[in-house]
């Protein structure tokens, strides 16, 4: 079932909840390659899309909670520097071991429930720091 938008994911901080829901938009465009099987071009276009924009978007999120002074600033740069790690990690992992329809499963599942807990247990602590 493709990952959705829901109300209880928002961080009360109009610009960063646009930006999740265009990362959202990245795992539905995977989901839908995958149904058809993903190609070697595919991966590769949206891994360089993704990573591209995850590190703008990581940026911009650290920058308004160290301005809002997010008492979880700190753990947010944290748990992005480890996002990017296994983003690192996975790339590594099919340009060593191809594509495997496994391996952009694993991809999948990981990216969908680093997302929604990151953005549960981090990011909605925004709400709190707007004034």
């Amino acid at each position: 079932m493709p990952l959705a938008w829901k109300e209880e994911y928002s961080s009360g901080e109009e610009q960063v909840d646009k930006q999740h829901k265009v990362l959202f938009g990245y795992l539905e465009k995977l989901e839908k390659n995958m149904e058809s099987g993903v190609t070697e071009r595919q991966l590769n276009s949206l891994l360089g899309n993704l990573g591209l924009y995850t590190r703008s978007h990581f940026c911009y999120e650290e920058i308004c909670m160290r301005k809002l002074q997010c008492p979880v600033s700190e753990k947010n740069k944290e748990q992005h520097a480890k996002l990017l790690d296994a983003y690192v990690h996975y790339l590594h992992r099919f340009e060593v071991e191809g594509i495997s329809d496994d391996l952009v499963q694993k991809l999948h599942d990981f990216l969908q429930s680093w997302l929604v807990n990151h953005i549960l247990k981090i990011d909605t602590h925004l709400k709190a720091c707007i004034k």
